[in-house]
């Protein structure tokens, strides 16, 4: 998965519309996201994750407590990520659920969360979305998986490693851990391998018994 834009709208200490322009690295398929202590770096990981599946990076963090603590009540809290996968390229928007002041009157209303997928393979004007893929918070996290081949906790481990995390492959359990590096290294050609010797083992064992019988 390589990402190609994200933008962010009152989300973490991000009060205004900010746009990371990814396609300025190139062919450079590893970058380091780095600045000082409370630059948002996090949250810019943060915000990726939150597209794509829902949480954040640590899940210490619902994505309706990323709400800026710096905007209005006229200010929607909103994630768009487009990214490529190969020879295509796909754009997913999500809104947390979060409350907020009433813009009439007093009190708070609660905004419900939204989130849709498009494909976009194909599309050289930015305004127009593509082809709608899903257009529900579940819905939207069941096609990420499937298209990615990783669910949430697989890939803050092995495609975003946010600050302190690394240790969490390393410290996976061996189940885990096989699962991640399968998926990782496209190794199900050899599983099948595995399973075909096997079917054929136990084929020549029940000949051989019926020999021997």
């Amino acid at each position: 998965m390589r990402p190609l834009s994200l933008t962010v709208e009152g989300f973490g200490p991000y009060a205004k519309t900010q746009t990371l322009d990814f396609t300025t690295l190139g062919d450079r398929r590893l970058f380091l996201i780095h600045g000082p202590t409370g630059s948002g770096k996090t949250t810019v990981i943060d915000a990726i994750c939150f597209a794509l599946y829902g949480d954040t990076t640590g899940k210490e963090r619902e994505g309706k407590g990323m709400r800026s603590d710096f905007v209005g009540p006229e200010t929607e809290t909103r994630v768009t990520l487009d990214f490529a996968l190969g020879e295509k390229t796909y754009r997913v928007m999500r809104q947390p659920a979060y409350e907020r002041p009433r813009l009439r009157g007093e009190g708070t209303t609660t905004t419900q969360p939204k989130a849709e997928l498009w494909d976009r393979t194909g599309v050289s004007d930015d305004k127009e979305e593509g082809k709608n893929l899903a257009t529900s918070f579940s819905q939207v996290t069941r096609a990420v998986e499937s298209i990615l081949g990783f669910r949430s906790e697989q890939f803050r481990q092995v495609i975003v490693l946010p600050q302190g995390r690394f240790r969490d492959l390393l410290l996976a359990s061996s189940a885990n851990r096989e699962a991640i590096l399968e998926q990782l290294f496209d190794t199900s050609f050899y599983s099948r391998i595995e399973d075909e010797l096997k079917a054929r083992k136990r084929a020549l064992s029940q000949q051989a018994d019926e020999l021997r019988t």
